[in-house]
């Protein structure tokens, strides 16, 4: 029998696919990193469980598989934790008890269907599956408003050739397709009825030093480009840590705090290949290609991105970053708005509440209590936050009177449980007037 608690748990999986990623540096999923597959996945896992609890899966030997491959090594809690403060090894714990306690009798095979033989004939039998506890994971994402929808297949190429043919043995078919990266869409775009192309496997990079560049596979994440990009002494501009880097140039382009350094979208890549709608491939910067540039929302599909080569940029040995405090947003606004004028720093943002309390505080409840005590006994509503060399931290301490550098975060971290428990009262209650604490502290 399922667990009403652990079902819950295993419902609020956002599919964030941090689980997918080693940024903590405890090690990914084991399976996994063999398997490729989604359902090997701690994410995975986490929508099997509930699938099989809602009665829409059955026990395969793929299943079982599944189940049997998680060695409970706890790596992913510590992950899940870290994002989300989920503790989700009972639904690890649970799958395994669930799947063992159905008799091998009851074990059933994926449904015959030759469109899913010749898949695995252009793939290889591994890469193309059509066993429910395989499209189970792919049969939905965040959306709120998108129906559970199960796949026909999901495929898994390993090169820019093998999408062409899939696609192309999907068009002589007639068979719908759609390309998925890590699955964090929230808009129903990267399931279908028909086939899922997941890019997991295609996770090449090719760092080029000389010339400021990476060629990257369309399975390489935000966060495996740039720790590649870091051992090399450069960085690239990319969005969200988990977020596929090619999925990210055809569908939503790039930006982050660098890109007031950096640029946005197509100033953060040279040239891609992409596999057409009709299967045949192209470069961007091959004269006939189609011109991804004049898209627009009536336009057909202009295909699958399968490598890019993106710009990375060279860190200096003196960048730091500050943060400036602010209690009003027009003031915090005007500070980066002068900065972007000026070019000064490299990556620019302003930060509110709630992203400032939820990055410094460990836990939620701290968060929680310090977005009132922000502002109430540090004076602060928002902040600047900037990164820059020596040159450019120089011109901002002239611009402003308070800067918190590393040192003056540092002891801000240490002191966050005593102030959210209200036990900086010996310091604030001698304050000179309406000063906030931040310029006593600064001074």
């Amino acid at each position: 029998m399922n667990d009403p608690e652990t079902l819950q748990v295993a419902s609020q999986c956002r599919h964030y696919a941090m689980c997918k990623i080693d940024y903590l540096g405890t090690g990914l999923c084991q399976a996994g990193a063999e398997k490729h597959y989604v359902s090997y996945y701690p994410q995975g896992r986490m929508d099997l469980y509930r699938a099989f609890c809602e009665g829409r899966l059955p026990v395969t030997e793929r299943l079982r598989d599944i189940a049997d491959t998680c060695t409970l090594c706890r790596a992913c809690e510590k992950q899940c934790y870290f994002v989300t403060e989920m503790k989700i090894m009972p639904v690890m714990e649970g799958l395994k008890d669930l799947v063992a306690a159905v008799p091998a009798e009851e074990t059933v095979p994926p449904p015959p269907d030759s469109f899913v033989d010749e898949l695995k004939a252009i793939t290889g039998d591994e890469w193309s599956s059509n066993d429910p506890a395989i499209l189970a994971a792919y049969a939905t994402d965040p959306s709120p408003v998108m129906d559970i929808r199960l796949p026909r297949a999901v495929v898994m190429p390993d090169s820019t050739e093998t999408v062409s043919a899939i696609v192309k043995h999907c068009n002589r078919n007639d068979v719908p397709y759609v390309v998925r990266g890590n699955g964090s869409s929230v808009m129903g775009f990267v399931f279908s009825e028909g086939v899922v192309i997941d890019m997991g496997r295609m996770k090449q990079i090719l760092i080029d030093p000389v010339n400021w560049s990476a060629t990257i596979g369309p399975g390489v994440a935000a966060f495996e480009l740039q720790k590649a990009a870091c051992t090399a002494g450069m960085r690239a501009n990319l969005a969200e840590t988990s977020a596929l880097v090619c999925a990210n140039i055809a569908c939503s382009g790039i930006f982050s705090t660098f890109s007031a350094a950096y640029g946005t979208g197509a100033d953060n890549y040279i040239t891609a290949t992409f596999v057409g709608p009709d299967g045949d491939i192209y470069r961007m910067d091959d004269p006939t290609a189609p011109n991804h540039f004049a898209f627009s929302l009536d336009a057909p599909p202009t295909g699958i991105c399968t490598e890019a080569v993106m710009r990375l940029y060279p860190i200096t040995p003196d960048e730091t970053a500050v943060m400036i405090p602010f209690a009003d947003f027009a003031d915090a606004f005007r500070f980066a708005q002068e900065l972007g004028m000026r070019r000064i720093g490299l990556a620019v943002a302003v930060l509110g509440l709630e992203y400032l309390t939820t990055f410094l505080s460990p836990t939620r409840d701290l968060a929680d209590s310090l977005k009132q005590q922000f502002p109430e006994r540090l004076g602060i509503q928002y902040m600047v936050y900037v990164v820059g060399d020596r040159y450019a931290i120089s011109v901002i301490r002239q611009m402003t009177d308070t800067v918190i550098d590393g040192h003056m975060l540092k002891t801000l971290l240490l002191g966050l449980p005593k102030l959210a428990d209200d036990e900086l009262s010996e310091l604030t209650d001698g304050l000179e007037g309406d000063r906030p604490l931040y310029e006593t502290l600064d001074r």
